[in-house]
């Protein structure tokens, strides 16, 4: 990078700095693009081939982006794989009761109402503090329920079901993005 650019762009030049970067090597955002797409081509692919209702494509990319999102590394990863798995519990509690109460638009919106406070409230604890990576895990679980819960069964199994499906899907998508993080690594620094 040569030092006009780094004028340019002073937080590339920090993260290339610390990558012991040179003009020859392959910038941050071409590495990320390049190793995430041949990741994210491989996990497609893989998640066709396998084709588990346990293994959602969409959620594993929910995942990886959730990582990222808690900034990378080791602290994002696990910032982002609990709030994630939180997120999912809450979706599920809030399913359950609502399924029981009975459905109608009003007790839709209190339950949801009421689990979006305790979702949010419990990022006063450091360890679920990551509140969007919690919306992430809640609205992939909604979303799987109401567009996919007849795959999984009926009643409160097959919220569990949906819940496993999301938390299992959005783990593996924070250790794709844990993966990659390090071969992009790698790859800047070659």
């Amino acid at each position: 990078m040569s030092g006009r650019q780094a004028k340019r762009d002073p937080e590339m030049s920090l993260f290339a700095s610390s990558f012991g970067k040179r003009e020859d090597n392959m910038d941050l955002i071409t590495g990320l693009a390049v190793v995430i797409g041949i990741m994210g081509g491989i996990a497609t692919w893989a998640a066709i081939i396998i084709g588990n209702p346990y293994l959602l494509i969409w959620a594993v990319f929910v995942g990886w982006g959730s990582f990222y999102h808690c900034g990378g590394k080791e602290a994002g990863f696990k910032n982002s794989a609990v709030a994630n798995l939180w997120g999912a519990v809450c979706a599920a509690g809030a399913l359950i009761a609502l399924t029981s109460i009975g459905v109608t638009a009003i007790m839709a919106g209190i339950c949801v109402g009421i689990s979006i406070v305790v979702l949010i409230l419990a990022a006063k604890l450091p360890l679920l503090s990551a509140i969007p990576s919690a919306v992430y895990g809640y609205a992939t679980t909604a979303a799987l329920f109401l567009l996919g819960a007849a795959a999984y069964g009926e009643g409160v199994g097959a919220i569990t079901k949906v819940a496993a499906a999301v938390v299992i899907s959005l783990i593996i998508g924070n250790i794709l993005g844990y993966v990659s993080e390090k071969v992009t690594g790698a790859v800047v620094k070659a």
